[in-house]
Formats: structure tokens, C-alpha cells, sequence
């Protein structure tokens, strides 16, 4: 993957409905109720319903989401880890 690809981040989200982002490093956990995800400004916690992924581009470090969207929530890494940030 190149470093330039995925070096910067945004999220772009449309009527609650529909969210793009860049930055994306990896998908760690999906359903229709939650997407947990890396970026590379750190770990994000999407909740919403009936969430789907519509695109996925690791190579790029793209993704789209579309659902009802009720929550976006960056956890903190450190020394504790990705998934520590998530239980706080």
C-alpha cells in the first residue's frame, strides 16, 4: 500500500445516511448495527441500523457506508491498544 494513498483522513456524511471516508487502514469488525474500523488518525466506532458497506478499497483506503447512522466515535490508541479505547 503506498504511504501517500492513505496518509490523510476525512469523513464526509450525507443526510445521516450515507458516509465516505479516506484514511482507512483496515476494517476490524462489521454488522448492521456497528463497523469498527483503522484509520490512520486512529480507531472509529460507527453505530447506526441496517449499516452496509457499499465500497471498500484497501489499496486506496477508501470507504463507504449507508444505513442510519447514529453515532461516530474515535477511541484513542496507546499503550492500552484499539479495543481498551472501545470499553472506556
Amino acid at each position: 500500500m503506498e504511504k501517500n494513498a492513505v496518509s490523510e483522513h476525512s469523513l464526509t456524511m450525507m443526510n445521516r445516511a450515507n458516509m465516505s471516508l479516506s484514511g482507512v487502514k483496515d476494517v476490524s469488525e462489521f454488522s448492521d448495527s456497528r463497523v469498527v474500523l483503522k484509520t490512520t488518525m486512529g480507531g472509529l466506532l460507527i453505530k447506526g441500523k441496517k449499516l452496509s458497506i457499499s465500497q471498500l478499497n484497501t489499496a486506496a483506503g477508501t470507504l463507504d457506508v449507508n444505513g442510519e447512522i447514529q453515532c461516530v466515535q474515535y477511541t484513542q490508541t496507546g499503550k492500552d491498544g484499539f479495543l481498551a479505547g472501545l470499553f472506556k
